[in-house]
């Protein structure tokens, strides 16, 4: 059976919302300080810094990318270079889904994969709308790839 996308996201920019408030209040209280105190209109310019710092922050979870498939997990990250990681679904031993109060208040949950693969042993699929239930179908595919391949984990002590 060919391999088919099951489910296809992106983090929350909630992520961010710390640093879009600290930098909201930061270039505020620079252009005011630069109307008010030093009188220069050029100063106000300085209040683009942090801006700019929120904008980037916006974008580097914007270019994020989940992709759950029937046999593979693939995250994709980078802003100008992309890199791709693919996670095969045989190789996952665990996972842990955690939903911080944080997290609550906006319906997002992180879900952890503990996994065999030596190139990403921890997979972290974080503030991923809870609605989705990815961690129930994740743990399905699992379950159906190990099937497929006649795959167990197994630990030795």
């Amino acid at each position: 059976m060919p391999e088919q996308p099951v489910w296809s996201g992106s983090p929350s920019q909630v992520k961010n919302l710390a640093a879009f408030i600290f930098c909201a209040i930061l270039a505020i209280a620079i252009a005011f300080a630069a109307v008010q105190f030093w009188q220069s209109p050029q100063a106000v310019a300085l209040a683009l810094v942090p801006l700019a710092y929120a904008f980037w922050r916006w974008l580097v979870v914007r270019s994020q990318r989940f992709e759950l498939t029937t046999e593979r997990l693939l995250m994709t990250r980078g802003v100008f270079s992309r890199v791709t990681d693919s996670l095969e679904l045989y190789r996952v031993k665990d996972m842990r889904m955690t939903q911080p109060f944080s997290l609550r208040v906006f319906g997002l949950e992180n879900i952890e994969v503990i996994t065999s693969d030596t190139t990403s042993p921890d997979v972290i699929i974080d503030h991923i709308p809870r609605a989705f239930r990815i961690g129930d179908q994740l743990r399905e595919h699992v379950e159906a790839c190990r099937v497929a391949k006649r795959t167990r984990e197994v630990e030795l002590e």
